[in-house]
This record gives structure tokens, C-alpha cells and sequence, in this order.
């Protein structure tokens, strides 16, 4: 008997794991890994009357696929950085008058759910963990979401390289661009 209820108790827990979040949750909240991908420029794509400010003078504009990431359950520890394509992200990036701060702006395609954010990046340090990598942390406030959301956050963990797209940096061995937190808010 003792056996039986442990065997229950087990299955709807890995049921609970893997199912949607439940009806009351006033958020959706997706762990993703992004990898800037080659693209040509739109013509106007990134106009201040879009973005809200004037880009950068060469490559303002760029494009990042988005993929699932698989992490172990009992640490967290990402085991799978790039499972399934699920997003992409178009973007824009221009100056501030604070040289490691950039603006940024994004129009996001997420499975049938397309948004748009406003935020910046903050450059953390330059050569690190060493030489030719640099850190970065971006946000962006989101809009433009379809109900029953009311907004969002779209966070960065960001590491940059001399290799300009793809997952693999330059000098090799980390994760490229991003692991990002995309919270997606309902109303009540």
C-alpha cells in the first residue's frame, strides 16, 4: 500500500512538472537561450519614430533566434543550451551618452504571441573571463501583448565575442548571446 501511494504521489508530481502552469498563475515565465543569426538590413526598420531612438550608424539592426534550454532538476544547471527554435527576435541598438549603456528595442515572435519592448544594455566589463569576451545585461519593458497579458520584463544574461553570430564564441567554450527570462503578465 505504502508502495502505491509513494507510485501516485510520484506520477502527479512529474504530471505537475510537465504540464501547463496552473489556471490561477498571473504570469508566464519562459527560460530561453538566444543566438544572433546573419540577416540583412530592413530598410527603416530601425527609425527613431519606431524605436523611440536613433540607432546606431552600422549594425543597429539584428536578429536572434531563441531556443528551449534543458537544465537538471535538481540544481538548475542548464544541461542543454539550444533544444528546440521557439522565438526570434528583431532588434535595434543605439548609443547613450553613457558609452556602456545602449539603447535597445525588439519586436519578439514567441510561438503565436508577437510583442514588442523598450529597454537598454549595460556593458559589465570588458575581457572577461578573458581577453575578447564581454558581458552584458539587457531589459526591455514589454507592450503590445494580446490578452489576457498586461505587460512583461525580457531579462539578459548576455556574454559578446569577436565571433558575431552563432552559439560559439571567440575564444571558444562559452554560451552565445544570451540567456534570457521573458515574464509575461496577466490580468487578474
Amino acid at each position: 500500500m505504502r508502495a502505491l501511494m509513494f507510485t501516485a504521489l510520484f506520477a502527479c508530481t512529474a504530471l505537475a512538472e510537465d504540464g501547463p502552469p496552473p489556471a490561477t498563475a498571473l504570469e508566464d515565465i519562459y527560460i530561453l537561450r538566444s543566438i544572433r543569426e546573419p540577416s540583412e538590413p530592413v530598410a527603416g526598420w530601425c527609425a527613431p519614430s519606431k524605436t523611440g531612438f536613433e540607432p546606431f550608424a552600422a549594425d543597429a539592426e539584428r536578429v536572434f533566434s531563441f531556443w528551449s534550454v534543458r537544465s537538471r532538476p535538481n540544481d538548475g544547471m542548464v544541461v542543454d543550451a539550444k533544444g528546440s527554435r521557439v522565438a526570434s527576435l528583431h532588434a535595434c541598438f543605439g548609443p547613450t551618452p553613457d558609452r556602456a549603456r545602449q539603447n535597445f528595442y525588439a519586436e519578439v515572435q514567441l510561438g503565436s504571441i508577437s510583442f514588442r519592448g523598450n529597454g537598454e544594455c549595460t556593458a559589465l566589463a570588458i575581457n572577461t573571463p578573458e581577453t575578447g569576451l564581454f558581458p552584458v545585461r539587457c531589459q526591455l519593458i514589454l507592450s503590445g501583448l494580446p490578452a489576457p497579458y498586461v505587460g512583461g520584463l525580457l531579462t539578459t544574461n548576455t556574454m559578446t565575442s569577436k565571433a558575431p553570430y552563432g552559439g560559439d564564441t571567440d575564444p571558444l567554450g562559452y554560451t552565445q548571446a544570451s540567456i534570457a527570462t521573458i515574464r509575461l503578465w496577466k490580468a487578474r
